[in-house]
């Protein structure tokens, strides 16, 4: 997937802190640590957005000793995420959380990608979550697709914080 997939996609977790907690101020930043965080896992790939953003000083220390959807991409790295996501805690309760699930977002949708991710780092083997001819190539109409459904859920969740909608879920 793209970095804007990944970024709308990770930025929507955010939701998460709507079913746990009622809404703050805070809340208008958790979309921007889900999303930021779900671009990280691309921290191995020179042409990711993370890259562009950080001019490349990040590759100084990354790229070419680690593979491209590997360690990053792997659930080896998750406690070390959740470890160095409760720096996070005085911004607001559930931020290491969202931090959390965005990261975990970016290796999610990329398990539909035909080239899979090395989920059981440090093994070499690729797995993916659909046969290689179901799977979403990055840039495809698919990925757009996502792109375009995550950027909706994220003006909704605005919508939602300002009280320009109102959800109410009824069981019968």
């Amino acid at each position: 997937m793209t970095g804007k997939t990944h970024f709308v996609i990770g930025a929507n977790v955010a939701w998460v802190a709507y079913l746990i907690l009622p809404k703050d101020a805070w809340f208008l930043l958790l979309p921007v640590i889900g999303g930021v965080s779900a671009l990280l896992p691309d921290l191995d790939n020179r042409h990711a957005t993370v890259h562009q953003w950080t001019k490349g000083l990040l590759r100084l220390f990354l790229v070419d000793r680690v593979r491209h959807r590997s360690l990053f991409h792997s659930l080896i790295i998750i406690p070390f995420v959740m470890l160095g996501s409760v720096l996070l805690l005085p911004i607001h309760v559930t931020a290491p959380l969202i931090f959390t699930l965005g990261y975990m977002s970016h290796s999610f949708i990329d398990g539909f990608n035909p080239q899979g991710c090395e989920f059981l780092y440090p093994s070499k083997k690729n797995y993916r979550f659909l046969p290689r001819f179901l799977c979403v190539n990055t840039g495809g109409w698919i990925d757009h697709m996502l792109f375009g459904l995550g950027l909706l859920c994220f003006a909704v969740y605005y919508m939602y914080f300002f009280e320009l909608i109102t959800v109410s879920l009824t069981l019968s």
